[in-house]
């Protein structure tokens, strides 16, 4: 079976271990990923990705495709480019990695249609076999037509704007009539796109994660090497500083608990005003702050932490959707905090060390963070085998049933 995987982060190390478990599982791989991408952190310490050679392996091929916008992967490839790499490819299956509503799953199927036809209908001799497309979704908040909006910078941005609230809705009509199949990051997300009258197969999919880099180490050695104490209890979490994060109510929360640490690492917009309360809450001596580290000493972080806190906001267009930082956590056997945000509590389900706290009480929070300190696994409970779910094998592999599912 030969399969495209198309992805605007396909350059990531994340995406490069998912394609040496496909080659691994037996698939012939091929992969488009942007020529050149810009994308802000936490993604790349750069800011974004280049192809060169230097990112080519033997066991699968890169077809760099250049985006129309570098900075707006949500506008799509150039789509000649792309409709030539697709025909040049050839392939079974075309797995686009990107939610339901985007635009170059759009034109991917657009491309297919072109070169195969619909795999619904009879494949004509010259156009030879069906394709099927699917895509993987993590979008859980209800999907909206863009809304009027009367001031604009200029008339560029006018006639932009007016164009895309034209495609947006032509792109979800075909997405939903063309689309073969979808494998969704949560059932919330798969349920979304139920509620707008979708009718294909849909199957839920963990992310996958590389448990070669997060395990369990030993926590005083972290914290040494960290310069953190051995004798403070630590709570913190690792990712953005963006306000629907949460990160104010875990340093409100943080502060309330005299005797404990607080450790973040990460940055973003949101980093002035989480300083000042930071300053405000008396945390200033007991605050650890890291930041722009290598992905390969994560698991030190991880480690030094006594409790793990994901205290997500549900906003008006976003909410949780995953929380990969959960499965990361889970993976050093670290007890785990997280709100009622989407998809936090399914993530964590069935995992011992883990407690739900209301999202935005702070006051919860601190019940939950105290109490999850003294969690521990039961003596018939397998780690390795419960995170299997999450795993990068799983992740291939449950893909590939799926995509043969649709070949049949």
């Amino acid at each position: 079976m030969k399969v495209l995987f198309i992805y605007h982060c396909g350059l990531s190390h994340d995406a490069k271990s998912f394609y040496r478990e496909y080659v691994k599982q037996g698939i012939d791989l091929a992969v488009i990923a942007p020529s050149k991408i810009l994308l802000s952190l936490p993604h790349t310490a750069s800011g974004s990705y280049m192809y060169s050679f230097e990112h080519d392996e033997s066991s699968y091929q890169f077809f760099p495709v250049d985006l129309r916008k570098p900075q707006s992967y949500g506008e799509g490839f150039k789509f000649f480019q792309l409709l030539k790499a697709i025909k040049k490819i050839n392939p079974d299956v075309i797995h686009v990695h990107d939610e339901y509503s985007s635009f170059y799953l759009t034109q991917v199927i657009i491309c297919r249609n072109i070169l195969y036809g619909h795999p619904s209908r009879k494949a004509t001799a010259w156009r030879g076999k069906k394709v099927p497309i699917i895509c993987h979704a993590a979008q859980n908040i209800q999907y909206k037509i863009l809304p009027p909006h009367f001031v604009f910078d200029s008339v560029g941005h006018f006639l932009k704007r007016t164009l895309r609230k034209i495609l947006q809705p032509l792109a979800l009509f075909l997405n939903k009539k063309y689309l073969d199949g979808v494998t969704g990051t949560s059932s919330e997300a798969l349920d979304i796109i139920k509620n707008i009258g979708a009718k294909m197969p849909m199957r839920r999919i963990f992310w996958g994660v590389d448990f070669g880099v997060f395990y369990p180490k030993p926590r005083n050695e972290c914290r040494e090497k960290l310069q953190i104490p051995n004798d403070v209890t630590l709570v913190g979490n690792i990712g953005r500083f963006d306000e629907e994060k949460g990160l104010q109510d875990l340093i409100l929360a943080a502060g309330k608990l005299d005797t404990y640490y607080l450790m973040l690492l990460g940055s973003g917009a949101h980093e002035p005003t989480l300083q000042k309360l930071i300053d405000s809450s008396g945390l200033r001596e007991r605050f650890f702050h890291f930041k722009n580290i290598d992905r390969q000493d994560l698991v030190t972080y991880y480690n030094v932490l006594d409790v793990f806190v994901l205290p997500s906001l549900t906003t008006v267009d976003w909410k949780e959707q995953y929380g990969r930082v959960l499965v990361e956590a889970m993976a050093c056997g670290l007890p785990i905090v997280g709100s009622s945000s989407g998809a936090i509590s399914e993530v964590l389900e069935g995992y011992p060390k883990a407690l739900i706290f209301k999202e935005g009480d702070a006051e919860d929070l601190v019940k939950k963070i105290t109490e999850a300190k003294n969690l521990v696994f039961p003596e018939d409970f397998n780690l390795e085998n419960f995170l299997y779910k999450f795993s990068v094998e799983n992740f291939a592999k449950e893909h590939i049933a799926f995509y043969k599912e649709l070949l049949k």
